[in-house]
């Protein structure tokens, strides 16, 4: 099978889930109907098991890491909303095939017990829930170093895992863009935040992932994003011609920019 089957890139500010953004829902409307397209896309193939690549899970100083837990529950109480729940079972026949494939390229792996999945999951997992998916969940990490050809060799033991399981399989690149658009936003404010989601939006919209490569290093860390390294993963795991198929919203509501976006 190789690649996965669908793949798309996801924000996950808790704020665009409607029954948490409340009154501040209309806001970032644009975001949380793109959301829902993503979801609807990613299901239509029917997948038995989501990658999830979240940025948020708990790190391994140079590991890469998958969710332990069974099941794998997310909820919102950290942001005032423990009803909005979600709850999934794990596809741990993959998560030991992929242990065996990245350490067979060079890549450790550990497992990184969780009670509760972070909002880099939940979030994806929500809108996911609310298409259909019935599924199994992978939900990958990434090592606090940043490694650009880790990531897309991870992306690359992903397709030779569900190669070898013979599995119908859907990706999710989790990522928001800038936090430092505005004062008061999450890393504060940074004066070249916005020129970072400008470049990461246009080189979506050129296609080609590999155009990520050439983002500045220090716009990055300016910007304080966490979606580069997730979708490198997924860079790795289309292949060859890796690329945006087509970007559904853009907005920054809140100080943080919210990207989402279809792959093939």
């Amino acid at each position: 099978m190789g690649g996965p089957n669908s793949a798309v890139f996801m924000c996950h500010a808790p704020i665009v889930i409607p029954a948490i953004g409340g009154g501040r829902a209309g806001s970032c409307a644009a975001t949380t109907e793109a959301m829902h397209r993503a979801a609807t896309h990613l299901m239509e193939l029917r997948p038995e098991t989501v990658v999830v690549v979240s940025p948020h899970l708990p790190r391994h100083p140079e590991a890469y890491g998958w969710a332990e837990g069974s099941p794998l529950v997310s909820d919102f109480r950290d942001f005032g909303h423990p009803e909005v729940r979600s709850t999934c079972a794990p596809d741990g026949a993959a998560a030991g095939t992929l242990r065996r494939a990245a350490e067979r390229l060079g890549l450790p792996m550990e497992g990184t017990p969780v009670s509760l999945m972070d909002h880099g999951a939940g979030v994806p997992l929500w809108f996911l829930q609310a298409a259909g998916f019935q599924g199994r969940l992978l939900l990958l990490g990434l090592p606090w170093q940043r490694n650009a050809h880790g990531n897309r060799l991870l992306g690359t033991a992903l397709a030779e895992v569900f190669t070898t399981l013979d599995r119908r399989w859907a990706l999710v690149a989790s990522g928001d863009l800038s936090h430092a658009l505005q004062p008061g936003a999450p890393a504060g404010f940074h004066p070249r935040a916005a020129a970072f989601d400008a470049e990461l939006m246009e080189a979506l919209r050129r296609g080609p992932l590999q155009d990520l490569q050439h983002l500045d290093p220090g716009l990055r860390q300016a910007a304080a994003e966490d979606a580069v390294d997730s979708l490198q993963v997924a860079e790795g795991a289309l292949g060859p011609g890796a690329a945006c198929r087509e970007v559904l919203s853009y907005e920054a509501p809140f100080g943080v920019g919210y990207g989402v976006a279809l792959l093939r």
